[in-house]
């Protein structure tokens, strides 16, 4: 998990430096200019045993194509989960868990499909806190902080982007695998 994270990173990092502007005599702009816009978005992660609903609420430059945004992903419903506490102890719960994160991506080689409609790929992480409860006990879920990478594909049209990911999302459940698909519809708040 760390080695994946620290990919992410390296290549975030590594392509940051493409992002410039160059001239028509190849020398880099040296001046720093941010085209920042507000966006809002909303998605879910799903696989073929669990899904998440997720909205935010960010900033996304478009000049260098790197957007933050603060997210809250919850399971709307409960699920029936088991937790092995002993050897021979099993207790059987629903669960229902939240996600508070902060989703840092950045979207790499755009290509043109038409001229309304664009693609590029997309990497970037959802760190956050993963916290949740049990219906009908005072027990609580394990919850601590988590990092979960994803990589995708974007498209837009007209300056709404949907973006579809795969998300590495370990919720702590042994029984959910923690591959998910991501999908989600970020919009631009323009006056």
């Amino acid at each position: 998990m760390i080695r994946v994270l620290y990919f992410f990173l390296f290549s975030l990092c590594a392509t940051v430096t493409y992002a410039q502007e160059i001239d028509s005599a190849g020398t880099t702009e040296t001046k720093f200019k941010l085209n920042v816009v507000p966006t809002i978005s909303a998605g879910m992660h799903v696989n073929f045993q669990d899904f998440y609903l997720d909205f935010g609420a960010g900033a996304y430059d478009q000049k260098s194509r790197i957007g933050a945004q603060l997210s809250c992903s919850f399971r709307p419903f409960y699920k029936k989960v088991q937790i092995h506490q002993q050897s021979n102890i099993i207790r059987q719960w629903k669960e229902k868990k939240y996600l508070v994160s902060l989703d840092l991506y950045k979207r790499l080689l755009k290509f043109h499909l038409s001229n309304t409609l664009n693609s590029s790929f997309l990497t970037g992480a959802k760190s956050g806190y993963l916290f949740g409860d049990y219906l009908g006990t005072r027990e609580r879920p394990k919850a601590g902080l988590t990092i979960n990478p994803f990589v995708g594909f974007s498209i837009w049209l007209n300056g709404i982007n949907l973006d579809v990911t795969y998300l590495f999302f370990n919720d702590r459940l042994a029984s959910v695998p923690n591959s998910r698909l991501m999908f989600s519809l970020n919009i631009p708040i323009t006056p």
